[in-house]
């Protein structure tokens, strides 16, 4: 299955891979607006609560990701990891996961694409250990593997069919699907490659 990068994916995304089990990730394709490439929903006590690394300003639509730079203009490293602390606080597998995602964060990569992988690393450690993840410096012009670049967008996230798990929050706005993989992390840990 070939895929774009995306920051801290969906549920439905890492089902994919787990269905899959040897994924592409495309390095050589391109940055699109409305995308997972730089953003997530997390799950807080007011709804999805949606998570933006700023880019560098210029022209990032269709321009290679693997040049797509980060912006430290603001700290948002701080601010997604606030809003990461309040949303999952109170998550069985908090404490477990935390300094991780802190680490990555805070690593304050330049390029988008790197930031993205490093995010993927610690999913496919504790969700999908027998996944194979590689990784095209070229893009891929696809004749063999399932192409899903792109599938799962800000405006279709919700049509994805996601079972129920226990979730923060959910005793107030009821089970809420296709949040960041970050909420299924922090909610049932590596318990969640069964799930997947």
């Amino acid at each position: 299955m070939i895929i774009e990068s995306m920051y801290f994916p969906p549920v439905s995304v890492l089902m994919e891979f787990k269905a899959n089990h040897r994924i592409t990730i495309d390095q050589g394709e391109y940055y699109r607006k409305g995308s997972f490439r730089n953003k997530c929903f997390l799950n807080s006590a007011n709804g999805p609560q949606l998570l933006i690394v700023p880019l560098v300003k210029g022209k990032n639509n269709l321009q290679p990701m693997r040049d797509v730079k980060i912006s430290y203009d603001e700290n948002w490293p701080k601010m997604h990891t606030a809003s990461i602390r309040t949303c999952y606080g109170n998550s069985p597998y908090f404490i477990f996961f935390i300094d991780l995602i802190e680490n990555v964060l805070n690593s304050r990569p330049k390029f988008l694409i790197d930031l993205n992988q490093q995010a993927l690393s610690i999913l496919t450690s504790y969700l999908l250990p027998d996944v194979e993840v590689y990784y095209s410096n070229e893009y891929i012009d696809n004749g063999v593997a399932v192409d899903r670049r792109d599938s799962c967008r800000i405006t279709n996230y919700l049509d994805y069919k996601i079972n129920h798990y226990a979730q923060v929050f959910e005793d107030r706005k009821g089970f809420v699907p296709n949040l960041s993989s970050l909420d299924l992390l922090r909610c049932l840990g590596k318990y969640g490659n069964n799930y997947l």
